[in-house]
């Protein structure tokens, strides 16, 4: 094998290297995004509303 091919192989499996070791970067800085997004996510009531409760009035004479 010439030293030119070795090499030439060499660099190409660097460059996966390189460009995997980024994309594990930016999915771990995605993740922790949002983590931080939900935990700033106001509380939620434990009860849902209800949709007409207290806010109509049904009279019947």
């Amino acid at each position: 094998m010439e030293l030119s091919s070795f090499m030439s192989a060499q660099v190409a499996q660097l460059q996966q290297t390189v460009q995997m070791s980024i994309m594990n970067q930016s999915l771990n800085m995605g993740v922790a995004s949002s983590l931080q997004m939900l935990e700033q996510l106001p509380e939620q009531q434990k009860a849902a509303a209800h949709p007409h409760k207290g806010t109509r009035i049904d009279i019947s004479v």
